[in-house]
C-alpha cells in the first residue's frame, strides 16, 4: 500500500505542478476535474447511487464558476448561488431535506474550486505553490511522523490512526516546507508567512478529519477508487480543498506570497 501510493503521488505531483505553472486554461481545466470528481464522489457516497437530473445543473454550475473565476470572482460566486437557490427552491417543491445533497455538494465541490482560481489569478503560481507546499508538506509529516512516534489518538472517534505526534509533525512539516520553498523562490519567509503557514496546515488537518468523520457517517472506508494507494480525489484534496478558501482570504486581504 505505500509504495503505490509513493507511486501514485509521483505521476500525480508533476502534473499538479506542470498546470500549476502553465496557467490558463490548463490550470483550470485541472481545477475543474478535480471538483467534477469530488462532486461526484459526494454525490455517490451520500445518495449510494444515481446522479439526478438536478446533479448536472450541479456539475455544469462548477465548470461555469471555475471558467469564469479568471475573469471575475464575484460572478462565479453569483453564478454559484444563483444555482443553489435553484436547487433550494425545487428541493422545497418536491418536499427533499432543507440542505440537500446536491445543495451541499456543489458547495462543497465548486467554492475550494474557484478560490484555488482566485489565488493563482490574483498572487500567481508561486503563491500556489506555496499552498501546496503546506498541505503535501502537512500530509507527508504528519503520516510519518505518527507512524514513528505514534502516541495518544488525535480524534478515535473520527480517524482511530491519527495521533497528536502526527497532528504536530504535519503542522511542523508544513511550516517547514513553505519556508524552504520560499527560500528556494529567493522571497524572505516573514514571521507573518510562518504564521500564515502554521494556519494553514492547521486548516488543512482540520479539512482532513472533517472528510473522514463524512466518511465513517457514510459507512465507506474510502471516496473512490480512481488513485490507487489513495482512493478517490476527495481523499486527495480534503486537506487542499479546506486550506484554499483562507488562502484565497489571506491573499485577498494581504497579497501574494511576495509580499508576506
Amino acid at each position: 500500500m505505500f509504495w503505490t501510493r509513493v507511486a501514485t503521488s509521483v505521476v500525480i505531483a508533476p502534473v499538479s505542478l506542470g498546470a500549476v505553472y502553465y496557467g490558463f486554461p490548463v490550470f483550470q481545466l485541472f481545477v475543474g476535474l478535480m471538483a467534477a470528481a469530488v462532486f461526484w464522489e459526494f454525490v455517490h457516497i451520500v445518495g449510494k447511487a444515481g446522479f439526478p437530473p438536478r446533479a448536472v445543473l450541479a456539475l455544469w454550475t462548477t465548470f461555469a464558476a471555475i471558467g469564469l473565476a479568471t475573469a471575475n470572482i464575484l460572478l462565479s460566486f453569483a453564478v454559484i448561488f444563483a444555482a443553489w437557490l435553484v436547487l433550494l427552491r425545487t428541493d422545497e417543491r418536491d418536499n427533499r431535506a432543507s440542505l440537500s445533497t446536491i445543495q451541499t455538494g456543489l458547495i462543497y465541490a465548486s467554492i475550494p474550486a474557484v478560490c484555488l482560481i482566485a489565488v493563482r489569478e490574483t498572487a500567481g503560481a508561486e503563491t500556489v505553490f506555496w499552498v501546496l507546499a503546506v498541505v503535501w508538506g502537512t500530509d507527508i509529516g504528519a503520516y510519518f511522523s505518527g507512524r514513528s512516534i505514534g502516541g495518544p489518538k488525535l480524534a478515535p472517534g473520527i480517524s482511530p490512526n491519527k495521533t497528536w505526534s502526527g497532528a504536530l509533525g504535519g503542522a511542523l512539516a508544513g511550516v517547514i516546507s513553505a519556508v524552504v520553498l520560499s527560500t528556494v523562490l529567493g522571497i524572505p519567509s516573514s514571521l507573518q508567512c510562518v504564521l500564515f503557514a502554521l494556519f494553514l496546515s492547521i486548516v488543512s488537518q482540520i479539512g482532513d478529519l472533517a472528510e473522514s468523520r463524512f466518511k465513517r457517517v457514510h459507512a465507506v472506508k474510502d471516496s473512490g477508487t480512481w488513485m490507487p494507494g489513495h482512493g478517490g480525489v476527495m481523499d486527495r484534496v480534503d486537506g487542499l480543498w479546506a486550506a484554499t478558501p483562507i488562502a484565497a482570504i489571506i491573499c485577498a486581504a494581504f497579497g501574494g506570497m511576495a509580499s508576506w
